[in-house]
């Protein structure tokens, strides 16, 4: 697994698999990228109510995405 610090996430691929870590809160969320589409897919989180969390996890995610030449 490679780990990678994005501001306050830890940024970790694994397989087809994006995982963005709050170290701070516990909070993670699983991103994929399926075959078939042109953006990342959400496949499950911890439950949080701070929706500025997913949001700036959604664009950590959307950022390694496209290091990785997964999406453009």
């Amino acid at each position: 697994m490679l780990i990678a610090m994005a501001s306050e996430f830890e940024i970790g691929v694994e397989g087809g698999r994006i995982v963005v870590r709050d170290p701070d809160s516990g909070f993670y969320a699983i991103y994929s990228k399926p075959s078939d589409q042109q953006r990342l897919l959400l496949e499950r989180r911890k439950p949080t109510n701070d929706l500025e969390l997913v949001a700036r996890s959604s664009l950590a995610a959307v950022s390694k995405a496209r290091e990785l030449g997964w999406i453009v």
